[in-house]
């Protein structure tokens, strides 16, 4: 595992939403755009890996930053055993797997229908 200049702010977001049950991660990306806004504020609060569906919005850590997008299932191909997830702004591609240590929450938002249908209209049409 490397440990970057940010690992210390993974560490210490980790420990906060398992100590406090509680965080708030202001959206600084469009990714997830029309359900999270960027600039907007959002709670996160401790997952249960095994109770994860489909659509769920997971706080994550990649790329030395937190990332926000929808949890698509558990990756099981090859020896790389994780979790993977999907943005709203490319739904075609599916993001790095990601391992269980760095899902930090989730962000607690019953996903609208016309959110699923965006997400399932990007993801047709960016196949064609």
């Amino acid at each position: 595992m490397i440990h970057t200049n940010n690992y210390s702010e993974f560490l210490a977001i980790k420990q906060e939403i398992q100590e406090k049950k509680l965080f708030f991660i202001k959206i600084v990306s469009d990714s997830m755009e029309p359900l999270l806004n960027v600039g907007s504020k959002y709670t996160v609060v401790p997952v249960n890996l095994n109770q994860l569906k489909q659509f769920d919005i997971i706080l994550f850590w990649q790329n030395d930053r937190p990332n926000a997008h929808f949890y698509w299932g558990k990756h099981l191909a090859g020896n790389i055993k994780g979790h993977m997830s999907r943005s709203l702004k490319y739904p075609s591609d599916v993001d790095l797997p990601i391992k269980d240590e760095y899902i930090l929450g989730i962000i607690p938002i019953k996903l609208k229908l016309r959110h699923k249908i965006i997400f399932l209209w990007r993801y047709y049409f960016s196949k064609v």
